[in-house]
């Protein structure tokens, strides 16, 4: 039942990323909608918990509008344009990607660093 509500909360928050990066993408051309991206995307960044369901889900999610939009058309155009604002959605995908990587590595519990494990291990 555990593992359910886990893929269940991995593809929501799948899904949920990818509908943040697809308003990202959308929006970035506008100095309002890349802050408005840039707030949502570190606001769940921040308050999702490192686990490997999680924020890993939630960053793939962010990337594929962007890796989508990234690849141009057929006549020749891209989504992202060469702008100070195509190039901040484009850093900011990659601050998403780096930290979801480094919460979800570092925010995982060591064992034995609990509270009372140098007591157990000095006897």
């Amino acid at each position: 039942m555990r593992l359910d509500r886990q893929i269940a909360g991995g593809v929501g928050l799948l899904i949920g990323g990818g509908l943040i990066g697809l308003a990202a993408v959308a929006l970035h051309a506008l100095w309002w909608g890349l802050a408005l991206a840039t707030a949502a995307s570190l606001a769940v960044l921040w308050a999702l918990p490192p686990r490997m369901w999680t924020l890993p889900a939630y960053a793939i999610g962010w990337w594929i509008p962007l890796v989508v939009a990234w690849q141009g058309r057929r006549e020749g155009d891209y989504a992202v344009e060469s702008s100070p604002y195509g190039y901040g959605l484009i850093v900011l995908g990659t601050v998403v990607l780096v930290a979801a990587a480094f919460r979800t590595a570092l925010g995982a519990p060591i064992r034995g660093s609990g509270p009372g494990s140098a007591s157990r291990g000095a006897r």
